[in-house]
């Protein structure tokens, strides 16, 4: 099994990212926010998991050890393979999950295509007792101010947003002046409270009263 790997990102494609590890580039399948946040040249680290078939070897990854395990968790359901689980996980934070799991909120699933109302039902099943170990973190806790190593979508991520909604905000982020991910974070925040209106200066602007 690859468990981890760590390299630059050689490119990147619809959903997927090359990474160079020692002049070996390896594909990656990867969530949108992973993608959308990844730079030609940058380097990244990411959680791995080696997928392997007759006619295909897959890897797909992911910031967290968590993810990774929760992308392995989602597997042991029946009728739920790689691809589904990828996608669950390409939607959904891993706190949504989480917690739509452990309350037995079916609609919060659903919003994954390709799972639909009896593929939530049977996760909610199979894993309701299994994903206590899945910290959620504390989103009162965790001030959206606050200096990170972590990207701005992975940050995003954390907060709870969905992919669409870090999708958007990264969209908005891209187009301003900022240049740490502090600045990118608070832009990002601004632009999701506001429904993602007014212009990039606006929102320079009132990021830096926060």
């Amino acid at each position: 099994m690859i468990a981890t790997l760590r390299g630059k990102v050689l490119a990147v494609t619809e959903q997927a990212l090359v990474i160079d590890v020692n002049g070996v580039g390896f594909s990656v399948m990867v969530t949108p926010t992973i993608r959308l946040s990844a730079e030609i040249g940058s380097d990244l680290f990411l959680h791995t998991t080696l997928l392997v078939r007759e006619d295909a070897l897959t890897l797909f990854g992911y910031h967290s050890i968590a993810e990774r395990e929760f992308f392995l968790l989602l597997q042991t359901v029946s009728g739920i393979g790689p691809k589904v689980s990828h996608a669950i996980l390409s939607s959904l934070s891993l706190n949504q999950l989480v917690s739509a799991v452990s309350s037995g909120d079916t609609k919060t699933l659903e919003q994954v295509s390709g799972l639909g109302k009896k593929g939530a039902q049977r996760i909610i099943l199979e894993l309701k007792e299994k994903v206590a170990h899945f910290t959620i973190v504390d989103q009162k806790t965790q001030p959206p101010n606050s200096p990170s190593s972590l990207s701005v979508a992975e940050a995003l991520a954390g907060l709870g947003f969905n992919a669409r909604e870090i999708d958007h905000a990264l969209e908005i982020v891209q187009t301003s002046p900022a240049e740490s991910i502090e600045e990118k974070l608070k832009i990002a925040l601004v632009a999701l409270q506001s429904g993602g209106q007014g212009n990039t200066k606006a929102q320079t602007t009132e990021s830096d009263r926060v």
